[in-house]
Parts: structure tokens; C-alpha cells; sequence
């Protein structure tokens, strides 16, 4: 059995190779990360080895949200990119995930992702999250003081940096457009 997050919950995938007591071991040990879980198979699986992942779940106190079927297992979403340095100007970061950056974005630098934007620092570089339509998507920074913000079809030009207090902040799509607030715990 393999496991994996995702943003819902973890997707925990099934094959004919699987016993009842390994998914039952292997649940155990991930118990912390079972609220939401979605089972996924990758062949035609006999009902009691389904039946006993649905269980063991249960009895870790998860439920399962979901189970794909043979010929519906969906794409996995993409990978999520971390940077563990300042993003200089004239770099471009692209992910087909989320973008995670520990340190700045400089002014001339790019991140581009399919979902999320997190910098761990001052973001003043162009972001744009969701680039592949996802309208879910947000931009988080310890400070936005970026010329340009995009999320999913949406565009956002700076206003005035002076008047914002220099406190972490959150971009949403809100009605088609891009809100910027101040970004409570």
C-alpha cells in the first residue's frame, strides 16, 4: 500500500499484492494523518481487502471520503517546488504543484504554480498562483509588497506598499477578483 497527502486528506492506494494485516499495519502507523482519506486502487482488488482498509481507517478514527475504482484513478495533482534560498531577480520558479519558498522574492523574479504560493519572507517578485485555472489557489507572504499578483484568470497591480502594515498576508479570489488581507491566525 502506498500513501501520499494531498490538500483533502491522504489518498491511500490499493493493489492485489496488499494483505488485509499489512493496509491494518500500515494505517497504524499513519493514524496522525487519517481524518479525510480517499482509497485508491490501481486493479480489480477482492471486497475484503477494501472492506478491511474502510475498517482499519475507521478504527483510526478516519473516514473515507472516497474510493476510485479501476479505470477512474484520477492524475495526481503535481509536485510542490521549495526553495530554500532568496529567489533572485530574473529567476523563474514553475511548479505543476505549489511553490514554497524560504526566504525572499526578489523584484524581477517569477514564481509561477498550479496551485498555492507560500513565501517565507517578502514577496516582491510577480506571483502568479493557480496558472492553470485553479480559482482555489492563494498567495501567502510574510510581506506582499509585489508589483503584480495573479490567481488563476485574475490580475492585481500594486497599490500604495506604504499605508500596509508589514504583517503576513493572504491573496484570494473573491467574486472574480484578487482580495489581499492581512493574514489572521
Amino acid at each position: 500500500m502506498k500513501t501520499r497527502g494531498t490538500r483533502g486528506g491522504i489518498v491511500l492506494s490499493l493493489d492485489a499484492q496488499d494483505t488485509a494485516s499489512a493496509v491494518q499495519a500500515a494505517v497504524a502507523e499513519q493514524r496522525e494523518l487519517l481524518s479525510r482519506v480517499h482509497l485508491e486502487v490501481t486493479e480489480r482488488l477482492p471486497w475484503e481487502l477494501l472492506a478491511a482498509a474502510a475498517q482499519a481507517v475507521k478504527e483510526a478514527g478516519g473516514e473515507v471520503l472516497e474510493v476510485r475504482p479501476p479505470g477512474a484513478v484520477t492524475a495526481a495533482r503535481g509536485e510542490t517546488v521549495i526553495i530554500t534560498r532568496t529567489v533572485r531577480s530574473g529567476a523563474r520558479v514553475e511548479s505543476s504543484g505549489s511553490v514554497i519558498v524560504l526566504g525572499d522574492v526578489n523584484s524581477g523574479a517569477e514564481l509561477i504554480a498550479e496551485d498555492d504560493i507560500i513565501v517565507i519572507g517578502t514577496l516582491r517578485g510577480l506571483a502568479h498562483a493557480g496558472a492553470g485555472g485553479n480559482e482555489q489557489a492563494f498567495i501567502w507572504a510574510q510581506q506582499i509588497l509585489s508589483p503584480q499578483l495573479r490567481i488563476a484568470g485574475a490580475l492585481a497591480q500594486a497599490g500604495d506598499h506604504a499605508s500596509r502594515p508589514a504583517l503576513p498576508e493572504i491573496a484570494r479570489l473573491h467574486q472574480g477578483q484578487i482580495v489581499l488581507r492581512v493574514w489572521e491566525f
